[in-house]
């Protein structure tokens, strides 16, 4: 899950901003232009997704590749602005990235008066329906049957949701930075954060981690305790590309930069607490399409043992729990590392 206080620390950074006109559109599938064999692709726009027009963008060296459909992080983590960090991923891979509602130049398009996001529940309910409409529309697009479906983070909250509801659509389900329970999670980032804090002698982390240790597993007062040591090397890494999109100081008013930080905003306001209480159990241990899960075992925003542990007790065609280098952001920064797995356990099934 990404930090409530996260952006206070990249908006110190200086700016790089995106160069990407508002104004394209995707036109509809049955008027998109028609995909060359083997040719690549890069395209990006509006698209009508569950009633609104939700920002797409696919991207790929060859067409003819096997489809991932990406579901990101935060919530509210658009990756409009950051496609060049799927770079590696397109050699062997055409991948769909969508900035969910309420999240990104979708935002953008409906500022606080976005639809669908009143409670919650209804945000996590109506963020999965999307994402089904998501991956249709990217069957029909590129001419797929079935996609390879990537969730991170808060994205594995939700594709967990699709592929139990519609595994018929599927290839394979993988997650990196994978919640596989809440309480779990919070219970491993207090207890690492609490030995980082003793080593550091920071009295004052300790003080408020016994101040809230008495407040329910739920409240999110437990989860904005001791960020800095959450973050490794490779994560704060991260940290800066996003920094340096949004640039120094206040965030300008109009704009992919301020759509991005004020969609953030409006999506943890809205989403996170649909998570606050949950365990993948609740989701389910039983599922119809091969599930992996590629964990940065320096993730400590997630917790690692509970996901390797809900992996050993799920049922499924194939499974696999695989650690890689790196943190919560371990797709990314360790993106070589992050494929060559990817490839291994999905490009088989996803070729034949």
């Amino acid at each position: 899950m990404r930090e409530l206080t996260r952006r206070q620390a990249i908006t110190a950074l200086s700016a790089v901003l995106l160069d990407a006109p508002r104004s394209q559109v995707i036109a509809s599938t049955q008027a998109a232009a028609p995909l060359g064999s083997g040719g690549a692709i890069d395209e990006s726009g509006f698209v009508s997704i569950g009633g609104i027009e939700q920002w797409i963008a696919i991207r790929g060296r060859g067409a003819d590749n096997p489809v991932i459909v990406f579901v990101h992080g935060g919530p509210g983590d658009a990756q409009s602005p950051f496609l060049a960090e799927f770079a590696p991923w397109e050699e062997n891979f055409t991948v769909l990235t969508w900035d969910q509602r309420g999240s990104g130049k979708t935002y953008g398009r409906y500022g606080k008066a976005t639809p669908g996001m009143a409670t919650p529940e209804a945000a996590l309910e109506r963020l999965t329906r999307d994402a089904i409409e998501v991956v249709e529309y990217a069957r029909r697009r590129l001419r797929k049957e079935r996609v390879v479906l990537v969730g991170h983070s808060w994205g594995s909250v939700v594709g967990l949701n699709v592929v139990k509801r519609r595994p018929e659509l599927f290839h394979a389900y993988v997650a990196s930075a994978f919640l596989a329970s809440w309480p779990l999670t919070i219970v491993a980032r207090e207890a690492w954060i609490r030995a980082q804090a003793k080593k550091a002698g920071d009295g004052a982390t300790l003080k408020a981690l016994d101040a809230a240790a008495s407040l329910p597993i739920g409240d999110l007062q437990r989860f904005i305790i001791g960020q800095d040591y959450l973050m490794g090397p490779s994560d704060l890494e991260y940290l800066g590309i996003e920094g340096k999109f949004i640039g120094a100081g206040p965030p300008p008013a109009r704009g992919d930069v301020a759509d991005w930080v004020a969609g953030f905003a409006f999506s943890q306001a809205r989403a996170l607490p649909a998570v606050a209480a949950f365990d993948a159990r609740q989701v389910g241990v039983a599922f119809e399409v091969p599930f992996f899960v590629i964990q940065g075992r320096d993730d400590h925003v997630t917790a690692f043992a509970a996901a390797e542990a809900y992996v050993a007790e799920i049922r499924a065609p194939r499974k696999a729990f695989v650690p890689i280098d790196g943190g919560h952001f371990a797709c990314f920064m360790d993106s070589k590392e992050f494929v060559d797995t990817l490839g291994k356990l999905v490009l088989p099934s996803a070729l034949n």
